[in-house]
């Protein structure tokens, strides 16, 4: 029930997308193909990110938008990603409009452990968008990854140093966001299949 704001376009990956802040410097995206780019480019040379090229997420996102993952932002993406102790592909150098960024990708578009390990994102000189986007009262309460062996989650999260919100379950693979509205109202999003 929140509105996301405009963001932009990626063209690199032929999608585009928008934001709404949750807190801090902490924002959920709406990411989609951008069928538009996508015809005027023809083929990008390689899979696009978050999976977005695999079949088994479309099939999901054609029954209802969903999280994908999530990105955690660092200061020093090379030493992150060499030492997180899991493929989280090349740092890859981004632009959307006025902002650029260097972000994990790997080379299938895939996503670490079905999105439940994070890829990680370095905004040179605090450029974050959150900064730039209104205050809307919409916070992350908790993120909730579910894996058959959680111990190999909870221990990739603490390599990384991971603390704070992020709740580690076991049982099938979901990823779930729980929120809160500007309205008081608890809401979790879910990428388990109903």
């Amino acid at each position: 029930g929140e509105d996301f704001e405009a963001g932009g376009k990626h063209d690199l990956m032929t999608t585009h997308n928008k934001l709404i802040r949750l807190q801090d410097s902490i924002y959920l995206e709406s990411i989609a193909i951008d069928y538009g780019a996508a015809r005027a480019r023809g083929d990008i040379g390689r899979k696009r990110w978050f999976s977005l090229d695999d079949m088994r997420t479309r099939q999901k996102l054609a029954v209802a938008p969903c999280p994908l993952t999530w990105v955690v932002a660092v200061e020093n993406i090379e030493n992150v990603a060499a030492s997180c102790g899991y493929d989280v592909g090349r740092v890859t150098k981004m632009t959307r409009g006025n902002f650029a960024w260097s972000l994990t990708i790997p080379d299938d578009g895939g996503l670490a452990e079905h999105g439940l390990l994070p890829s990680f994102i370095e905004w040179p000189g605090g450029s974050n968008p959150a900064n730039r986007l209104p205050e809307n009262g919409t916070t992350l309460q908790k993120i909730v990854l579910v894996h058959p062996q959680s111990d190999y989650i909870s221990s990739a999260l603490n390599r990384i140093g991971i603390k704070g919100f992020i709740e580690v379950k076991s049982g099938p693979v979901e990823l779930i966001f729980e929120l809160k509205t500007s309205a008081g109202k608890l809401v979790s999003l879910s990428n388990a299949i109903s």
